[in-house]
């Protein structure tokens, strides 16, 4: 959690201390509710598949793939994910018509979903051949960058979340415990998420530098060159 930004830090701070605030103003008068012992549970999943290899795409054809396509680029090759994020939520409410509050023990699921991924190798390069595995090897790393990263954010978001929510119910006014939650998640969660996954193609963009692509478009007794009829050209991932 070191990595997360001073803003993020200082809203969820302020977030916990006015739902401290409002729980303590409500909860007199709503003790039933933690007298159930249900409790606010957050269960958070990563879900992927492995990944494939596709050699079926010209390295034309991958430029307008890749995050920015220049005419007359090629791409050797390019590593695509779909990222989603599922945030769902249900459970109990319990109403005090005295007082027009209600608290709220919701069973939160986050699903971070990783699929398909698919490495992409131009259709120009042969499989087993020189240049095809020294393409392949260097989409190894994008893929395996995503793969040390899955479980980092999953163990960030659940840390937050738990910490957020400590396995309290929620008080509101009557009718808006939901809506509240749904509000914060809109707002807080997904953002977070979010800000958590552009830190990784900060980290993918680096195995991408004009060094890398130099290097391995001579790679092979400069095979790259031969076929492209010489300089440098530019391979993406997104």
């Amino acid at each position: 959690m070191k990595n997360l930004s001073v803003l993020t830090w200082i809203f969820l701070a302020s977030l916990l201390a006015s739902s401290a605030h409002a729980q303590d103003k409500q909860k007199s008068v709503l003790n039933r509710c933690e007298g159930t012992n249900k409790k606010t549970e957050v269960v958070i999943k990563t879900i992927q598949t492995p990944y494939s290899i596709k050699n079926n795409l010209s390295t034309s054809v991958l430029n307008h793939k890749g995050k920015v396509s220049y005419s007359g680029e090629y791409v050797l090759g390019l590593t695509s994910l779909q990222k989603r994020t599922v945030i769902e939520f249900d459970g109990p409410v319990w109403q005090d018509k005295q007082t027009g509050g209600e608290c709220f023990a919701p069973l939160i699921s986050v699903q971070l979903h990783y699929d398909p991924m698919t490495v992409h190798i131009g259709s120009e390069f042969a499989p087993d051949t020189c240049i095809y595995n020294l393409v392949l090897e260097h989409e190894k790393q994008h893929v395996r960058i995503y793969q040390e990263n899955f479980p980092i954010i999953e163990s960030t978001i659940r840390q937050l979340m738990e910490m957020r929510f400590a396995g309290k119910p929620i008080y509101a006014p009557s009718g808006q415990a939901r809506s509240l939650l749904a509000d914060e998640i809109d707002q807080l969660w997904r953002p977070l998420i979010k800000s958590e996954l552009s830190k990784v193609e900060i980290e993918q963009n680096k195995v991408d530098s004009e060094e890398k692509i130099a290097e391995l478009s001579w790679g092979c007794l400069g095979e790259v060159q031969v076929l492209f009829g010489g300089g440098s050209r530019h391979y993406k991932i997104y």
